[in-house]
């Protein structure tokens, strides 16, 4: 692996390291947005040569949808609520 690729790996790593620590998305929400970004890309990939300015929108807000998912962390909602109004609870069901 060459510098630079090393280098954009660990820019990735410590920003979806710093995103966990600042999760604002409980896990419930995290499951279905990345179900739902998953869907909107493949939609947005499959109707690429039909219609490619709205599949080109597609394609980005399901990317956006799954990076939100699989870091926890939304921005949207984090200048919604700057300051930490929005607490997340996660219950343990036990029969």
């Amino acid at each position: 692996m060459n510098a630079k690729t090393k280098e954009i790996f660990d820019d990735v790593k410590a920003r979806l390291k710093e995103a966990n620590e600042n999760r604002n998305i409980a896990k419930s929400e995290r499951i279905l947005s990345v179900g739902a970004g998953a869907f909107v890309l493949y939609t947005g990939i499959t109707r690429m040569f039909k219609t490619p300015l709205s599949s080109l929108a597609e394609v980005a807000i399901g990317s956006f949808l799954i990076l939100r998912g699989a870091t926890g962390y939304c921005p949207v909602k984090d200048a919604a609520c700057p300051y930490g109004d929005v607490t997340i609870v996660e219950r343990i069901v036990e029969d």
